[in-house]
């Protein structure tokens, strides 16, 4: 028998695949299939021509096929939800399906930061993840929705194994999961306002990845430092370790530059510490309390949790 799913995260998602829907159905036909394949290359980022910026040229019928498919995926999540953190128990295939895309999701990101002809010097200094969209559009939409959908579901995975749960992080994990959508939608172009693309379109491509990019991370920080301020050690450790790649990743913004590389450190910091957490036992001893000079505690009491249950359990019996 599953747990009861509150009706929020499920109203939260179908709104977003609602407004989506409608955005992508009457708004965004006509730059993704008519302005933007027509941009002059002086109007680009990189000032490049590409043949076929949109990967629909002379396949309008791909468009109406891609707005179903994004569509269905974001009402995925409520699924996600359903059946990754409302569950019973954590079964074999969760762990198999959430292991998988985890490691699908990282070795994607990886490999998609080093395509193009550019040289190398060039990836690491300013070419992202967008202008590789320019070249390789199909493969900039499966980043977002393969990226998106797997940190998702190993953050429900983790709060799930962990009986923990935070609102907070949940609804800023589903923005920032949703927000990635509008980017892989509004590729990269020029910084100047154009009549092919006003201005709030162009605001529209950064703010989605800034937002994918905190969002997602939100509801993995707060349980990592809730956990290393409750239960210090291994946890405590992690997080400095954690906050100084993510201030290892400024420094090389503000001297280096922003590139596609350079953007993958927290990324692949992400899969790593979710790694740990979903299909290791090096936080383990920590979560039961072995750590804690005896003292067995519920973590963050989440009472359907299966551990949560068991520790509560112990607890009371060795009060008695």
């Amino acid at each position: 028998m599953e747990r009861k799913m509150p009706k929020g995260y499920a109203v939260l998602w179908a709104v977003f695949a609602a407004a989506y829907g409608v955005w992508m159905a009457v708004f965004m036909p006509k730059y993704v299939l008519d302005n933007y394949e027509n941009m002059p290359a002086e109007m680009l980022v990189d000032g490049k021509v590409y043949s076929n910026l949109s990967g629909m040229v002379g396949a309008h019928w791909l468009y109406p096929i891609w707005v179903v498919i994004s569509v269905a995926a974001l009402l995925l999540f409520i699924v996600y939800f359903k059946k990754f953190l409302y569950c019973e128990k954590q079964t074999k295939a969760m762990t198999v399906t959430a292991a998988v895309l985890l490691v699908a999701g990282c070795v994607f990101v990886v490999v998609y930061g080093f395509l193009g002809e550019e040289p190398f010097i060039n990836k690491v200094k300013f070419v992202t993840a967008s202008m590789i969209g320019l070249e390789f559009p199909w493969l900039f939409r499966v980043w977002g929705v393969l990226g998106s959908a797997s940190v998702f579901i190993n953050t429900l995975y983790c709060y799930r194994k962990y009986g923990y749960n935070s609102r907070a992080g949940l609804i800023a994990g589903s923005i920032g999961a949703f927000a990635i959508f509008i980017t892989i939608n509004c590729p990269s172009v020029g910084s100047d306002p154009a009549p092919y693309f006003p201005r709030p379109r162009m605001l529209g491509h950064w703010a989605g990845a800034l937002i994918f990019a905190v969002g997602c991370a939100a509801p993995v920080v707060i349980f990592l430092f809730s956990a290393a301020k409750r239960f210090k050690g291994r946890f405590a450790v992690t997080a400095v370790v954690f906050a100084g790649l993510l201030l290892v990743m400024l420094v090389l913004l503000i001297t280096v530059g922003k590139s596609a590389i350079i953007e993958n450190i927290p990324m692949v910091a992400a899969y790593i510490l979710l790694f740990l957490f979903n299909f290791t036992h090096i936080y383990d001893r920590a979560i039961d309390g072995s750590g804690n000079s005896g003292e067995i505690v519920c973590y963050y009491g989440c009472p359907n949790s299966q551990k949560a249950g068991k520790l509560q359990t112990v607890r009371k019996n060795i009060q008695e």
